[in-house]
């Protein structure tokens, strides 16, 4: 009895063993993965193409036709895996974070549920890629901890923001301002991580700080 208890003790470890580990924070040799699939050695940032496919999905925003789009648009928000993974694990995002923002025309008809409107064809895509190291400090499309490109659908492979306080579309300092502290990220609309946060300032049910 004693020699097989020692055998079946000994073959439960040999099988622990075997079993992959729960996954925990992104480590950082993950991260620098997740980091250069999308940034060369000098700081320019690529589209990701695969994000509605193999991504999560943040949350969506319904910007109507008053605002700078030019006309009522969707805005569906995407984040790596391992990033989710890491906000949820921290409150904050982890370096290699990387978010893709899909701005597309809107569809409408009516039907028997009622008048329904649903995203309708990409027309511009922002990405954010989250950089603690600050690994490009002479490269001017990267500022506060992120590197920001604008892609437009007309040439979807190229990256138009050459300094993050541009103008127009491109000045994503000027429209991420009032969300500098959750990290330049308007994390009250992306039910997927907000309950999730951990910043400094208190942050209200809706996920913005509050101000007194």
């Amino acid at each position: 009895m004693k020699r097989a208890y020692l055998l079946l003790t000994t073959l439960a470890i040999i099988i622990a063993g075997c079993l992959p580990e729960e996954s925990g924070p992104v480590s950082s040799a993950r991260a620098d993965q997740v980091f250069t699939a999308v940034v060369d050695e000098q700081g320019n940032i690529s589209r990701p193409t695969d994000f509605r496919e193999n991504w999560t999905h943040l949350g969506s925003w319904f910007v109507t036709s008053d605002g700078m789009s030019g006309g009522a648009t969707m805005h569906d928000v995407y984040a790596t895996p391992e990033s989710v993974k890491g906000f949820k694990d921290n409150g904050q995002w982890p370096d290699g974070t990387v978010l893709v923002k899909t701005v597309s025309s809107l569809e409408s008809r009516q039907l028997t549920t009622g008048h329904a409107q649903w995203t309708g064809t990409p027309v511009v895509w922002f990405v954010m890629v989250r950089d603690r190291q600050n690994r490009f400090p002479d490269n001017r499309a990267w500022g506060e901890g992120w590197g920001w490109a604008l892609f437009e659908a007309k040439d979807p492979d190229k990256n138009l923001t050459t300094d993050w306080r541009g103008t127009g579309f491109n000045n994503c300092f000027g429209c991420h301002t009032p969300a500098r502290n959750t990290e330049w990220v308007y994390i009250d609309g992306y039910p997927t991580v907000r309950d999730s946060a951990r910043y400094p300032q208190p942050v209200a049910s809706t996920g913005m700080p509050v101000h007194d």
